[in-house]
C-alpha cells in the first residue's frame, strides 16, 4: 500500500484528504508543521507527501528543502497545497523539487488525480 505523507496545519483539510486518500487504497500519515513533519518523513518513509506553504515551525518549502537533502526522503514526489497567489512562492516551490503546486481552494478530484499520476510514474521508475 502507498503511503502519502501530508503536512498540513488545517485538520479540516487533513481530515478531508485523508478519507478520500483511503477510499483510493492509500495509506495517510499526517503532521501538523513543520517540525512534526519532517520527524514523520523520516520515521515512515513515505512514497508521496503534499505539504502546505504556510504553516507553525517554518513552512513547507524548506520542509521540502531538507526532505530533498535527506537520503531517506530525496526525489520524494512533493505536491504543494496553499493559499498563496504569489508566483515568487509558486517558483521557490518547484525550485524546491515540486511536481505540483495546487492553490486553495481546491478541486479535490485534481489532487487525487495529481497524487495516482505521480505514484504510478514512480512505480514504474
Amino acid at each position: 500500500m502507498k503511503k502519502i505523507l501530508l503536512v498540513e496545519d488545517d485538520q479540516d483539510i487533513v481530515r478531508a484528504l485523508t478519507i478520500r486518500f483511503k477510499a483510493q487504497g492509500y495509506e495517510v500519515v499526517a503532521a501538523f508543521d513543520v517540525i512534526q513533519g519532517t520527524a514523520v518523513a523520516v520515521r515512515e518513509s513515505p512514497d508521496l507527501a503534499i505539504l502546505d506553504i504556510s504553516m507553525p515551525g517554518g513552512n513547507g518549502i524548506i520542509l521540502a528543502e531538507r526532505m530533498q537533502e535527506n537520503t531517506g526522503t530525496a526525489g520524494l514526489p512533493i505536491i504543494f497545497l496553499t493559499a498563496s497567489k504569489d508566483p515568487a512562492i509558486r517558483e521557490q516551490a518547484l525550485a524546491a523539487g515540486a511536481i505540483a503546486f495546487i492553490e486553495k481552494p481546491y478541486d479535490a478530484q485534481l489532487v487525487i488525480d495529481l497524487v495516482n499520476k505521480a505514484l504510478q510514474h514512480k512505480q514504474a521508475g
